[in-house]
């Protein structure tokens, strides 16, 4: 028989068993579809060298008046400001103190120290920042040093752990010790209900008794901290579950810190007196170009509530400003919003609204869009070009000016495999140079994201992988779509082909291939490959003899830019092609290999 060129259709089939998948692929790991062919996904590098602490879960960028490239890091215990190459610390403080003495209380042979607070409020994860150097029995730090708060012991008395062990119990006299207790610290992991399993393992929260003490409910954030931005003019708007609105002044720089839209706080704008002001929020976005910041689950998990437009701190309507509120129907927490369209849409965890500018004396309108769509995490939708993508609890959705499912050939094999127990970590990735949508999402048997299923809204094909990536931010102001890991670093993607300079392992392997629906035992003894390839693409011919069998494996046979043939001397009646690349600086595309595919007989 003469060659036959190897037709597969785009995009990975993964919700179909293999040999009905003959004509398509049916596994991959970071390829994509361009044009109709496989390829290889660019490779990542660090941003900067160093890390962030905790684990992001927000990121967010845009530029100040100035023409600066900023960036907001949101994590589950700080809050970074990314600009010119370093990451500043702008983490609000919920309460400081310069005057208090006799502050530190030390155990001979230990390292944990006892800090006097009174009121506190703090649990253990938090985070403080001592502003005064201190040095005393076998102790020190310097100014400005954080410690994480390893328990606490009462209302006015926590512990800390220093680097070295005391030699002496004392309580020393330190006078006029600066201290910042910064923003309570968010849980890094959802939890689900108080008690025994609040908290990570060996954790005490409310005691330092040990693990065997169960926390109370008392400050515990049952979701994974996750965050949500915007700009306010140049000026940055945050939120965090259970938080009020932050707010970041970017006049003032990066060595000012972020502090909290309150009844007692203020900023270079004015000081928040009024007394409607948001005391906790899920979300946050504005409205423009109308100009109203939008606190989402305020105060109440279903409820919208709109500051008075161009103001920060006016939450109390009244018939002389724009300000007011609107209770959501359907579900049981607004989740997530998106602009799209001249109208906000707002997510709760089973419904989709619409929220429209109409000016006084309503300001807003709303409506109901749909039912059972709702958003399986805040950060889970994306918009592009007017259409608006999300991923629920078991479905793809896309807002077109209509709601309708995404329909796909991997949702079973998502949804199959997923850990919907943190499904508030899941990450929709816009990467608009190749048209594609990510969504990083944690498997079964992970609590973190893992794996990845792609959408190449262009080709509407769809392929998965692996990657862990918590947060994620298209390219706009800055030049690379930037992702980040739980290992704590940021990552410039589509740079070069490698892991961060480590081998990026890369493949994508065929439905079953036969000759006369597998009446015949098929020979293949040369592939001639068609591809453009830098380094080495592996390619292996997998062969059974009916579809309950397991693969018998030849190969690999490696593949350069020169490679003309390539000799598997295989049979089966069904067959399958993998082409894989493990090395480092190995890029790769297919074009239009060819088999020479033969009937023969058994032996």
């Amino acid at each position: 028989m003469p060659l036959q060129t190897l037709k597969l259709n785009p995009g990975i089939i993964k919700d179909d068993t293999i040999y009905s998948s003959e004509g398509g692929w049916v596994d991959s790991d970071k390829i994509r579809f361009w044009n109709g062919k496989a390829e290889k996904i660019g490779g990542w590098q660090k941003l900067l060298s160093t890390t962030f602490s905790g684990t992001c879960r927000g990121l967010f960028q845009w530029r100040d008046l100035s023409g600066n490239a900023l960036l907001a890091v949101g994590t589950n215990t700080h809050l970074y400001i990314y600009k010119g190459g370093i990451l500043y610390d702008v983490t609000p403080v919920r309460k400081t103190a310069t005057t208090l003495d006799n502050y530190f209380t030390t155990v001979s042979g230990s390292p944990l120290v006892t800090v006097n607070i009174s009121s506190h409020g703090a649990v253990a994860g938090d985070r403080v920042i001592f502003g005064t150097a201190f040095s005393q029995n076998n102790i020190s730090w310097d100014a400005n040093t954080e410690f994480t708060v390893t328990s606490v012991t009462d209302s006015n008395n926590f512990k800390i752990t220093a680097s070295t062990n005391a030699n002496a119990s004392s309580t020393p006299t330190v006078a006029n010790v600066v201290y910042f207790l910064l923003m309570p610290s968010g849980q890094q992991t959802s939890v689900f209900e108080f008690g025994w399993g609040t908290g990570t393992w060996d954790t005490p929260r409310d005691s330092d008794e040990g693990w065997n003490v169960a926390s109370s409910g008392t400050g515990v954030e049952v979701d994974a901290r996750t965050w949500s931005f915007d700009t306010f003019g140049e000026d940055l708007v945050a939120s965090v579950i259970g938080q009020p609105l932050i707010y970041w002044d970017a006049s003032a720089g990066v060595s000012t810190r972020a502090v909290f839209i309150n009844d007692t706080t203020g900023t270079a704008t004015g000081t928040y007196t009024d007394n409607q002001t948001p005391d906790t929020v899920r979300s946050v976005i504005v409205s423009t170009p109308d100009r109203h910041i939008v606190a989402l689950g305020a105060d109440d998990p279903l409820k919208v509530q709109f500051a008075s437009q161009e103001t920060v701190g006016t939450w109390t309507a009244s018939a002389t400003n724009t300000a007011g509120s609107q209770l959501l129907t359907g579900g049981s927490k607004i989740v997530g919003a998106k602009r799209t369209r001249g109208q906000i849409l707002i997510w709760t965890d089973t419904n989709l609204h619409s929220m429209t500018f109409r000016g006084p004396p309503y300001t807003f309108g709303f409506r109901e869009l749909a039912t059972g769509c709702g958003l399986g995490g805040p950060n889970a939708v994306v918009e592009t070009g007017g259409l608006v993508f999300w991923m629920s609890i078991n479905q793809f959705f896309v807002f077109d000016g209509s709601v309708r499912p995404l329909i796909g050939t991997v949702n079973n094999h998502v949804f199959d495999d997923f850990n919907l127990s943190q499904i508030e970590k899941v990450v929709a990735g816009l990467n608009k140079q190749h048209n594609e949508i990510f969504w990083f999402y944690p498997s079964a048997s992970s609590s973190e994201n893992d794996k990845y299923v792609k959408y190449n809204y262009r080709e509407q094909v769809w392929d998965v992988g692996t990657m862990v990536r918590t947060a994620w931010t298209d390219a706009s102001t800055f030049t690379n779509n930037i992702g980040a890991s739980s290992n704590g670093y940021l990552y410039n993607h589509e740079i070069g082909s490698n892991d961060d300079g480590s081998a990026m392992t890369s493949f994508v392997q065929s439905g079953d291939i036969d000759i006369g629906d597998g009446q015949n035992i098929s020979f293949v003894h040369r592939m001639i490959p068609d591809a453009t390839i830098t380094g080495t693409l592996n390619s292996f011919i997998k062969t059974r003899k009916s579809p309950a069998d397991s693969y018998t494996e030849k190969g690999a046979f490696p593949m350069t830019s020169s490679t003309t043939k390539v000799n598997p001397r295989a049979r089966g009646r069904q067959m399958a092609v993998r082409f894989e690349s493990t090395a480092v600086d190995t890029d790769w595309r297919l074009g239009a290999t060819r088999l020479d595919l033969q009937p023969d007989g058994e032996r």
